[in-house]
């Protein structure tokens, strides 16, 4: 364990930087995963794929009656520019029920969320442009960043695009409770094409089955802050456990990815499942591994897929010593299209305070003692699986968490 806690502080240490998706920064920390990989005497190769993205060039939001006020905004990315300042009343349509909309034609709404169904009411609605919130009111301006948001194709592409802009949830309340009745709206960006890339590695198994494990981490970063926790610390397991597997060859083929722009979407992954269907098939199990090894925490294992599942990882929790928390749900992270196409998924998390999304997000709050943790109970988890003479259970997502799966993905 000790020297697995060196080998992931070591390797985390040298990929935090930031690197969200698509830029320069994420194609050198793939270009660094890469070269770990042939160190360890493996071979690894980077996919390509696009990303849709954008470049905002400018937005504005002034308050004009009753009175005046500028507010610090961030265009939303990829939802279109307005031709010029729009000046209209600002309408607030809470949660996005019908019901909210009634009158927002003409305006500027003013809306809690931009989840799939709220989202297709508001183009619907007639409203000139919308406005979206983030953070908690009591956020320290000179501590924390204002979110950069972005319109999801999924979105987009069947509802068409509105122009938005972000603000901070305190300037929000403000604009409700000191009665800001019109606003005057700018945003003009455009839509871009990026690069990302997913890295991936191939262990051959020694037996017959062509059937294989999967192991998968987002190695991207949101646009704040090193990533470190968020996720370098997954980045730095599945290559752990590469790095184990190469040295005690398994039965069963292992295949390990590093997705790229997850934080835009779970988009390595998507791509992934898109453009490798048949090896998907031969897919038992993925585990993923998303923000792990803080030195305050609580380890959490979180099964998509089914009680049998649940009733093994639990006995060897016990076995083993590892002490965890359970859950049964969908893990938010590169496992869902995977278990949208049918693989059953093992997520690995470490609750914590080490400040994700935000520039907090740094090593000090993390130790390798806790990664090796996690990678100490993966190891004996696979290893068991692997050897059995009968895989212990069905390659099968339950009917009510299959559906749970498909509108996560697809929102």
């Amino acid at each position: 364990m000790k020297n697995d806690a060196k080998y992931q502080i070591d390797f985390l240490n040298s990929l935090s930087f930031n690197r969200y998706g698509g830029t320069a920064d994420e194609e050198r920390a793939a270009k660094l995963i890469l070269s770990e990989i042939g160190k360890l005497g493996g071979k690894g190769e980077i996919e390509e794929f696009e990303i849709q993205n954008y470049a905002m060039h400018e937005a504005s939001l002034e308050v004009t009656e009753p009175y005046y006020k500028k507010i610090e905004v961030n265009g939303v990315g990829r939802s279109g520019s307005t031709n010029g300042p729009v000046e209209a009343e600002l309408f607030y349509a809470e949660g996005g029920e019908e019901e909210n909309f009634i009158g927002a034609e003409g305006k500027i709404v003013l809306i809690n969320t931009l989840a799939k169904a709220p989202y297709e009411r508001l183009v619907k609605s007639g409203a000139l442009g919308f406005i979206v919130f983030s953070g908690r009111y009591h956020d320290d301006r000179n501590a924390t960043d204002l979110d950069r948001r972005m319109l999801r194709p999924v979105l987009t592409d069947k509802f068409g695009a509105i122009p938005g802009l972000c603000l901070r949830t305190e300037d929000a309340i403000a604009l409700l409770k000191d009665g800001a009745k019109k606003v005057r709206f700018l945003v003009r960006g455009d839509n871009e094409t990026h690069i990302s890339r997913n890295v991936t590695a191939y262990i051959e198994g020694s037996g017959k089955s062509e059937e294989e494990f999967l192991f998968t981490a987002h190695y991207d970063s949101t646009p704040y802050g090193l990533g470190a926790w968020d996720n370098a610390s997954g980045s730095a397991n599945i290559l752990c456990l590469y790095r184990h597997f190469l040295r005690h060859r398994p039965v069963h083929p292992m295949r390990f990815i590093w997705c790229g722009s997850e934080e835009q979407g779970l988009l390595g992954s998507r791509a992934y499942v898109a453009a490798h269907p048949e090896e998907v098939k031969r897919m038992l199990l993925c585990l993923n591994f998303d923000m792990t090894g803080t030195v305050v925490g609580s380890h959490r294992l979180m099964v998509t897929g089914n009680s049998e599942i649940d009733h093994y990882i639990k006995f060897l929790a016990k076995e083993t010593g590892y002490i965890t928390k359970f859950c049964d749900d969908v893990h938010h992270s590169d496992s869902a299209p995977f278990a949208n196409a049918g693989v059953p998924g093992i997520g690995f998390m470490r609750d914590g305070q080490a400040g994700g999304h935000s520039r907090f997000d740094i090593p000090w709050p993390l130790c390798g003692e806790r990664l090796a943790e996690c990678t100490d109970y993966a190891k004996a988890l696979v290893t068991r699986l692997d050897a059995a003479k009968s895989f212990p259970f069905d390659r099968k997502i339950d009917d009510e968490m299959a559906a749970k799966v498909k509108t996560y993905v697809e929102q």
